[in-house]
């Protein structure tokens, strides 16, 4: 009987802290959306959808996380720098809207 319970107990655990992390990633991917409405849109298209001049962010790995900050926050060709604009948070929240996006 006590194992029962200790199961129910740390299944409901763990069903509470799923539920957590992705209340937590839904609020970080719809702060991603909003940066990137606000800094990349212009350039990298609506909802991540390149005209073709502009890299795809789609088509980033979810092995190519450097990759992507480095391109962010020190720039590259065209793409400005965003270093003091885009903090770590920030950096974290448009990297999860990227990914929630990927193909």
């Amino acid at each position: 009987m006590r194992n029962g319970i200790l199961a129910l107990i740390v299944t409901g655990s763990l069903a509470a802290t799923i539920a957590s992390a992705s209340a937590q990633d839904a609020a970080a991917i719809e702060a991603g959306e909003q940066l990137y409405e606000e800094h990349c849109q212009s350039c990298h298209g609506e909802k991540l959808r390149s005209a073709g001049a502009i890299p795809d962010l789609r088509e980033l790995g979810a092995n190519e996380r450097a990759k992507f900050d480095t391109m962010v926050m020190e720039g590259r060709g065209q793409m400005p720098a965003w270093q003091g604009i885009v903090g770590p948070e920030q950096l974290d929240q448009l990297w999860a809207y990227v990914r929630s996006r990927a193909r």
